[in-house]
């Protein structure tokens, strides 16, 4: 046997040790035991050791949504309202719905796929069975956004998750996928809190939700989701990304919600954990054996502060439009500020605009319907143009502290 085929097969033996024995390992050590064990797997570059560059807007037209929508369907009608449903509820509407059913067979969701034809703003796709990543490309290929977010139809996200990630992504333009911390209900009840992409430790954990948000130009770069069964067909995907030099940021707060149940694809494919984890490897053996490639991708990483973050974000239209809107500029409220926005909660939607890391206090987390908290979106000088255009494009009623922008 060669030296380098004996190497190989080594890295093999210990990248399959690391990914069998690290459930077991985050099990018993918990989260802080989690961390540090991704700390040694991963090479996370910080925000502030990028090179910092300003770059101006990237216009789109108005004519076409900003973001898609893809929602495969194979046999799901008893969860996919829950989607829908979640998707109607959010605070940036300009956003396009394509369902793609998946060739299903039974009953109660073919009676349901049959009255969202009727449904206005919805474009349902039918296609024989070929499984989640052809699924998914079926409705990449026909979206018209900038942006794309595939939503497992039995997954659903928070009222704000895709106005923070566009948010995101609108305003950096070196990020070219965003997603959230991850709330794991049904059959299991605990939060994933995912990472930013990291390359290193894509190797032996998919660390990234599968509702992330990408921009759809990247999914024609890499050609799409893979159609091979029996593949972690989200995982190759980041994997194919980061190898095109995606570099992708978490917003650290639960706003995707994944459905663990007996049925899932992810169950079906974990009684072979093994194996689908070799064939991942194997479809793409330069990006894991090759330390050097990795490295560079980090290296190549930029923060490109966009100018104008709210080019594409300032009509009034692409909201949600609350009865109206008390938004509190997070400060010290006195105890007459307190009572007078006591007074008018019952009426009005409470949102919160938070400019700094220390936490919300309870009884605002509580009362409010949406917190944005800016230093996970966006960088200090994009401050004052979120606040502008929040007051631009919502209906405020009420401002506390008594301040106006």
């Amino acid at each position: 046997m060669s030296g380098s085929l004996f190497l190989r097969r080594l890295c093999l033996l210990g990248d399959c040790l690391v990914f069998l024995l690290r459930p077991g390992l985050v099990r018993l050590a918990g989260e802080p035991g989690r961390r540090a064990l991704y700390a040694l797997l991963g090479r996370r570059r910080s925000r502030e050791g990028l090179v910092r560059q300003i770059c101006p807007a990237r216009p789109w037209s108005s004519q076409r949504p900003l973001l898609s929508v893809v929602i495969p369907c194979f046999n799901y009608g008893v969860y996919l309202p829950r989607a829908l449903r979640s998707l109607r509820e959010q605070t940036l509407q300009d956003v396009e719905v394509i369902v793609v059913d998946d060739g299903s067979d039974e009953r109660h969701t073919l009676r349901l796929l049959a009255r969202l034809q009727r449904w206005t703003g919805l474009k349902l796709l039918q296609q024989d069975n070929a499984g989640p990543g052809a699924a998914r490309n079926a409705g990449v290929a026909q979206a018209r956004g900038r942006y794309v977010c595939c939503l497992d139809a039995d997954d659903w996200l928070a009222p704000d998750y895709l106005e923070k990630c566009v948010v995101l992504l609108e305003g950096e333009a070196g990020t070219r996928l965003a997603h959230s911390w991850m709330q794991v209900c049904g059959d299991e009840e605990r939060l994933v809190k995912t990472r930013d992409l990291d390359p290193d430790l894509l190797r032996y954990v998919n660390h990234l939700g599968i509702s992330a948000v990408f921009h759809r130009e990247d999914w024609l770069t890499v050609d799409g989701f893979t159609r091979e069964r029996g593949l972690h067909e989200d995982w190759d995907y980041w994997l194919r990304l980061a190898d095109a030099g995606v570099r992708g940021r978490v917003i650290g707060e639960p706003l995707f919600f994944y459905r663990r149940h007996a049925g899932s694809r992810l169950s079906l494919i974990n009684r072979r954990p093994l194996r689908a984890y070799r064939a991942l490897r194997r479809a793409h053996l330069d990006f894991f054996e090759t330390p050097a490639r990795r490295r560079r991708l980090i290296e190549s990483y930029r923060q490109q502060v966009v100018a104008d973050p709210f080019c594409n974000l300032a009509r009034p239209e692409q909201y949600r439009e609350f009865p109206a809107v008390i938004l509190v500029h997070l400060r010290d409220l006195d105890d007459a500020e307190r009572c007078r926005l006591g007074s008018r909660l019952e009426t009005f939607s409470l949102q919160l605009i938070v400019e700094h890391e220390a936490p919300v206090p309870l009884w605002l987390q509580r009362r409010a319907e949406i917190i944005y908290r800016l230093p996970a979106l966006l960088e200090p000088c994009q401050w004052p143009a979120f606040v502008a255009n929040f007051h631009a494009t919502r209906k405020v009623v009420a401002v506390f502290p008594e301040v106006r922008p």
